[in-house]
């Protein structure tokens, strides 16, 4: 049998996209987080000489050159050291530098406290999350609702989480600030009185100044304001039987708490996390405003604006090298130098813009983030409104791919905590039925009509017959706090009639899964 071999030759036409090197180099860039950033910034620099920093409000100081911490005069003595006593005194500094430093962190201290005890399996995980998440003050770096996994967590769980760990020793860590360890210090300590407790709990100004009379004026003016309003039913009737011995008693309770009980802790491993976008809430401003690099964002439906504001925090400043540039206009170079020249020339200029690329793709999804999640700003964790990565990528007209690696390691600070920005892509289900609908269907034009708008209006869901798990889980919990111990226990379906009757449509078996999620058990086992 023969063999027939032959040749053919075909063309075919493909479309295909690669990356330049500066899109990659932006891209690479733009994943990064602050500190790897600030650290190839400087790498760069002194790679390329036609880079320069002008600005870092974080700069190191420079120790090569100490200076003495004071200058030597007439009252001086000035000895010499003999051969032995240089050599013991050497030796001495040998055994202290070789020395290892077991000196415990304080992550490490709670962790130990923390592994004994017998709780939950999901506690543990989100009790060893809080721990790590403290900075050398023993306070939260990132908010700690951020940490919750709503398939295996409740708020129960954090609570009790926060509870154990801020009584562990040394008491008083994992808190928010100094006011609140104050506080949980307090509580552990018998014969804290009420006068101290309520002090600690949100008036430690009164103490400004600490002058029995007046912070006893200032209580007493509080307690009578208050009580005077109609709806007050807060009992403000032990502050009317203290005098200035009481306050001074108080007052002296207060200074020997300990405002700092991590301090005796070596720092922590841990790296500090540094907002990349701030957000501040201020009186209410009708209509969009920019001043300088910062902009307002209003909305008719809240009571307040917000100003979004771009951190540059310990990302120094970088710019063309003047000297470089005078080098490259300089007369009677050669060829070869002139091309090296403007080889470093043309890197540097990528360099920069691809800084400048990741400034304004964080900066604008940032943007897109606040108008879509307003209601969460004002209000605060349990307002979320379903947006997704895609949503986000479609306004900004870049790649989905793109806002994940801008999402990376960015946080975003607000009145309620340090949020990673993956905090705030939430899902949602459709309110055109009654199922469970992970892969929205909100369409684009609703969706660019609401972050685009000149207010800026929150109604995200409401356009595209959304609403956001988060929003479901904060009106389930609303309704089950609002039942009377002794009232009936309400059942999956009718907690999602009562939904349907605030106008959010949700499945019975969709309720029966978030309840799960949150703790709750159901009627019959309650």
């Amino acid at each position: 049998m023969a063999l027939n071999f032959s040749q053919t030759q075909r063309i075919s036409q493909k479309q295909l996209q690669k990356l330049g090197q500066m899109q990659i180099q932006a891209l690479k860039y733009l994943s990064m987080n602050s500190m790897d950033l600030r650290k190839e910034i400087y790498n760069e620099v002194e790679k390329n000489p036609a880079l320069e920093i002008t600005d870092d409000s974080m700069e190191d100081w420079d120790y090569s050159d100490p200076k003495p911490s004071a200058e030597l005069n007439e009252y001086t003595t000035v000895r010499t050291v003999s051969a032995l006593g240089l050599e013991k005194a050497n030796a001495f500094q040998d055994i202290l530098e070789n020395s290892p430093d077991n000196t415990e962190t304080l992550s490490d201290h709670l962790k130990s406290q923390f592994d004994m005890l017998n709780i939950p399996e999901n506690q543990k995980v989100l009790g060893e999350k809080l721990i790590y998440n403290l900075d050398k003050n023993g306070f939260h770096i990132l908010a700690p609702v951020s940490f919750l996994n709503y398939e295996t967590d409740t708020d129960e769980d954090l609570s009790a989480c926060l509870n154990i760990i801020q009584n562990l020793d040394p008491c008083g860590c994992c808190c928010q600030n100094i006011e609140e360890s104050l506080l949980v210090q307090a509580k552990n300590v018998k014969g804290a009185s009420d006068t101290t407790l309520f002090i600690l709990n949100g008036h430690l100004d009164f103490l400004d100044p600490p002058v029995n009379a007046k912070v006893l004026k200032k209580l007493k003016d509080f307690a009578k304001t208050e009580s005077e309003k109609a709806f007050n039913n807060v009992d403000y009737s032990f502050i009317e039987e203290i005098d200035e011995e009481d306050i001074q008693d108080t007052i002296s309770f207060i200074q020997s708490l300990n405002p700092h009980p991590a301090g005796e802790y070596s720092a922590s491993e841990n790296s500090f996390v540094i907002p990349d976008i701030r957000v501040t809430k201020i009186p209410r401003i009708k209509k969009e405003l920019e001043f300088e690099n910062d902009i307002v964002i209003g909305s008719d439906e809240n009571s307040h604006s917000f100003v979004v504001h771009s951190e540059k925090g310990i990302i120094p400043e970088v710019t063309m090298s003047s000297e470089y540039i005078e080098m490259m206009n300089m007369k009677g170079i050669s060829q070869e130098q002139k091309e090296g020249l403007e080889k470093s020339f043309q890197e540097a200029k990528s360099f920069i813009e691809s800084l400048l690329y990741r400034e304004d793709s964080v900066f604008n999804a940032a943007l897109a983030i606040v108008h879509a999640q307003l209601e969460f700003f004002e209000y605060g964790p349990g307002h979320l409104n379903t947006l997704r990565q895609k949503d986000v990528a479609e306004l900004l007209g870049v790649h989905e791919t793109t806002v994940s690696r801008m999402a990376n390691s960015k946080y975003l600070q607000c009145e309620w905590g340090l949020f990673p920005f993956k905090y705030f892509f939430v899902g949602g289900i459709s309110q055109g039925t009654s199922s469970d609908s992970r892969n929205c269907t909100e369409s684009e034009d609703a969706m660019t009509a609401v972050l685009q708008s000149e207010g800026g209006k929150n109604s995200s869901h409401e356009a595209a017959s959304e609403i956001s798990k988060d929003k479901i889980i904060f009106e389930i919990k609303q309704i089950l706090d609002a039942q009377p111990p002794e009232a009936k226990k309400l059942s999956d379906q009718k907690l999602s009639d009562m939904l349907a009757e605030r106008g959010i449509k949700v499945a019975r078996r969709t309720i029966a899964k978030y309840r799960s999620q949150i703790g709750v058990k159901s009627s019959y086992d309650r």
